[in-house]
């Protein structure tokens, strides 16, 4: 649902067919984040299911779960079991006086709703906000317009900037639950990579000056000391490839390091440089800078 197109099939005669094409907004009311089923079967999501899927938590902050009001209810479970009678009972009643509106004011609306919308992604997200941010942030703004325009047209009984309000509320936590206005991606492979050095930075590297042979199990490659900007780690090619950016794509990995500056280049303007090593001889290795108080 969330890809927008169906799957590509074959005709009788072998041809391709076109594929089926929509455009949705949909909402799972499951208990469980994306991530964390993802995480059950021992997978990590991707920064596309993530903006595809927005996880918004089910609770408004006033200690009444998703309601900020009672309305005149005793409580919020008495106020979710009226709603719940209240739109068995008239649900598609304003869906369809909805549809008579817009198709009776689509030329005015045809200009109006992108301008909305536009002036609602400027309003909620930071300056230099990644572009994953703003598609989710527009998919919210169509919410916020699409209300407010039903409030205009009488038929929510809500106030004026209702809805965006409401809109802007959940976006912000929405944001915050992200992690930011950054690119998620790179936030997750910068935390994957500096875990990795965590984890192992210091029981598989060998000191690459060392005098002495040294046994290391699992050995990812070696370090060296005396670096003004900290200890440099030189990592085997198949251990970068398998580990480093285990889950991620190589080339995506590579260039989120070199703009961290984290990943130091050679002369030759590849992302790996030649290094004399003991035993080894001159090898290929990434050479990755690690600072104790990187983030």
């Amino acid at each position: 649902m969330a890809n927008g197109q169906g799957k590509v099939r074959a005709s009788r005669n072998g041809f391709a067919r076109s594929s089926q094409r929509w455009r949705l907004l949909f909402l799972s009311a499951g208990e469980t984040s994306l991530s964390a089923i993802m995480a059950q079967a021992g997978k990590q999501t991707t920064a596309g299911q993530e903006i595809r899927l927005a996880d918004i938590e089910a609770d408004a902050g006033s200690g009444m779960g998703i309601f900020e009001t009672l309305n005149g209810y005793p409580n919020a479970a008495s106020l979710a079991v009226a709603i719940k009678e209240a739109s068995s009972k008239y649900h598609g009643a304003v869906g369809k006086e909805w549809l008579r509106y817009l198709v009776a004011n689509r030329i005015s609306l045809k200009d109006f709703v992108p301008e909305q919308i536009k002036q609602f992604v400027t309003g909620v997200i930071p300056a230099r906000a990644a572009g994953q941010v703003e598609r989710v942030a527009r998919r919210f703004a169509l919410v916020a317009v699409a209300g407010e325009l039903a409030t205009h047209s009488k038929l929510t009984g809500w106030s004026q900037g209702e809805a965006i309000h409401a809109a802007h509320t959940c976006f912000a936590v929405w944001l915050e639950a992200f992690g930011g206005s950054g690119n998620r991606e790179e936030r997750a492979i910068l935390a994957q990579v500096r875990a990795f050095f965590e984890t192992h930075g210091a029981s598989r590297f060998e000191d690459i000056n060392a005098t002495i042979d040294q046994r290391i199990p699992k050995r990812a490659g070696f370090y060296r000391n005396g670096i003004k900007e900290g200890r440099e780690f030189l990592v085997l090619p198949q251990v970068f490839r398998k580990e480093v950016c285990e889950g991620f794509d190589e080339k995506t990995v590579k260039k989120v390091l070199l703009n961290a500056g984290l990943l130091l280049p050679g002369n030759d303007g590849k992302p790996s440089q030649v290094v004399r090593l003991q035993g080894l001889g001159s090898s290929r290795v990434y050479v990755i800078r690690y600072r104790d108080e990187e983030e």
